[in-house]
């Protein structure tokens, strides 16, 4: 059965696609490509190393010193002496250039001070954005006291932020007082409990503050030293990671896209846009070229959870999850899905662009027609593959470890877990915002691999959404991905008047690109088994 598959893996495609072999110039753009992205990685890891400073302070401190050091004016002579002292610390050669060594000083002196700079900006940042009484103030009446306070802020920051620059400025998570969260928990607990309850919960909790609780407070403190958060890592293990529950409803999310307006009724186009428009965003992420949020044009926010949006899988194990997140250069496709089939789809070219929308809207309209065609050769348990990520964790991780750990199946489950994040073109066409929410949430179980960090679901009437896995990022972070590309659609004309996808601009040139592949998998009677139960399982909770 598997061989038979294996025989047909490769979709074939509209004739107008551009399926030619790379040529030089080709190979020439991707080292090109490649070369100015390793570039860009290494100027962004600095910038972000040295912020709040520039590195150009570096070269106008340096290029300061030398001129002083060689000009010698009269206003800085003491300056200049102290300078050259510094030749016999570093033992200089007596035969050495003047020139040479007054850049041996400056270039050492610069780099000192610099270090100096950046650090002291650094805490000093930190210890201002530890400040809490803007919080509790009007946001048009601010005090003199906050006023002050901003205006510092910003000139401690410097210059213009990048993605991931303000990361190593922002001020720990502290630690609350544990008499003071005892007490919350009490005023929490009153309306639940009778007066004994409370009675015994309190010498509980004072038994508890004075006892082992205290051990643990400290070990708390210690942990909030050198962690940025300390409850982050342990609430993504033990309330997500360590959660046996089925992460259908339990844990994934949904977005909607417009509640009432449609852009186009075309599945095909409608998908098309809304996936280069993640691809965008996407690209802007590893670029860093996405500034960070800032609460009133001051105040930095968190953005660590954007580093793993797209190309994260979450993995079952039998006690405990796992999330994997793969690079960039290892993750370049993107999973699309038809009645359960699974496509893998290249999104760059061979000059490393991203694919054109039209050129995505031809590629997914020869996966629906070899879907649609091929569908009624599979059976029902080989088109209902994703329903096993709806199981409950522990079974789900004992059926992965049973069936696709080794051959086909793992090479497959591999394109999946690789991708840039999955889409699905559905055949129904949900007419209320209920049916459509159902149909994010929990679909009919078949249709979205719920592991995966992002499915897109696209249906048949030019609808859309989203369902999103949570233990990698709170939704605030896919929800300015999908308002990104919601805005995106009304603010600019990407669908013409007949809703087709617009053209690039003439001078774009579109390298070449691979057309879709079929996924193969070796479904035997013992996996099929799991399959039925697990539609079963599926039904029964979801009914």
């Amino acid at each position: 059965m598997a061989e038979a598959r294996s025989a047909v893996a490769e979709l074939r495609l509209m004739r107008d696609l551009d399926e030619r072999k790379p040529t030089w110039k080709d190979v020439f753009y991707s080292l090109r490509k490649s070369a100015f992205r390793r570039y860009y990685r290494i100027r962004n890891s600095i910038r972000n190393g040295v912020w709040p400073a520039s590195p150009s302070t570096l070269g106008t401190v340096f290029v300061v010193l030398l001129v002083l050091l060689l000009s010698e004016p009269a206003a800085t002579d003491s300056f200049n002496r102290w300078l050259w002292q510094f030749e016999g610390w570093f033992r200089l050669p007596q035969g050495l250039p003047r020139l040479l060594k007054a850049i041996v000083i400056s270039l050492v002196f610069g780099i000192s001070f610099f270090i100096v700079l950046t650090t002291v900006r650094l805490y000093l940042l930190r210890i201002l954005l530890s400040y809490r009484g803007w919080m509790y103030e009007q946001l048009r009446r601010p005090s003199a006291k906050t006023i002050f306070w901003s205006i510092v802020v910003r000139l401690v920051s410097g210059y213009h932020l990048s993605l991931y620059s303000c990361q190593r400025s922002l001020p720990r998570m502290p630690v609350p007082p544990l008499k003071d969260t005892m007490q919350k928990l009490m005023v929490s607990l009153k309306p639940l409990c009778t007066k004994s309850e409370l009675e015994e919960l309190q010498e509980m909790s004072e038994e508890f503050v004075n006892g082992v609780g205290s051990k643990v407070q400290k070990i708390l403190i210690l942990k909030s030293w050198w962690a940025p958060n300390y409850v982050s890592d342990w609430w993504e293990k033990y309330v997500y990671l360590m959660s046996r529950s089925p992460i259908a409803i339990n844990s994934n999310y949904y977005i909607l896209d417009h509640s009432y307006w449609t852009p186009t009724a075309n599945q095909v186009s409608r998908a098309a846009q809304v996936v280069y428009s993640c691809l965008t965003f996407k690209r802007s992420l590893d670029r860093e070229e996405l500034p960070p949020l800032v609460i009133r044009k001051t105040i930095p926010i968190c953005m660590a959870q954007y580093e793993r949006v797209f190309s994260t899988t979450r993995v079952p194990g039998e006690d405990l999850d796992e999330l994997v997140h793969y690079d960039s250069k290892d993750s370049k496709h993107i999973i699309v899905m038809r009645h359960g089939i699974f496509y893998k789809l290249d999104v760059y070219d061979s000059k490393n662009q991203l694919l054109s929308p039209t050129n995505f809207e031809l590629q997914f309209q020869s996966i629906i027609e070899d879907a649609d065609n091929y569908a009624g050769q599979l059976s029902s348990e080989e088109r209902s593959l994703a329903v096993l990520t709806a199981l409950e964790r522990s079974e789900w991780a004992r059926t992965r470890k049973q069936f696709f750990n080794r051959g086909i199946n793992r090479e497959s489950m591999e394109e999946i877990e690789k991708a840039i994040f999955c889409v699905s073109l559905s055949t129904e066409s949900p007419k209320t915002l209920t049916e459509r929410g159902k149909a994010l949430l929990h679909g009919d179980g078949k249709s979205i691999w719920f592991d995966k960090s992002q499915n897109y679901i696209f249906f048949a009437n030019g609808k859309a959404g989203a369902n999103c896995e949570h233990a990698l990022a709170d939704a605030p972070a896919l929800g300015h991905i999908w308002e990104y590309v919601m805005t995106k659609e009304v603010l600019e004309r990407v669908y013409s008047e007949d809703g087709r996808c617009m053209p690039m601009p003439a001078r774009f040139r579109q390298g070449s690109f691979s057309k879709p592949q079929r996924l193969v998998w070796d479904v035997s009677a013992a996996l099929a088994t799991k399959i039925q139960n697990a539609m079963k399982f599926m039904n029964t909770v979801h009914n």
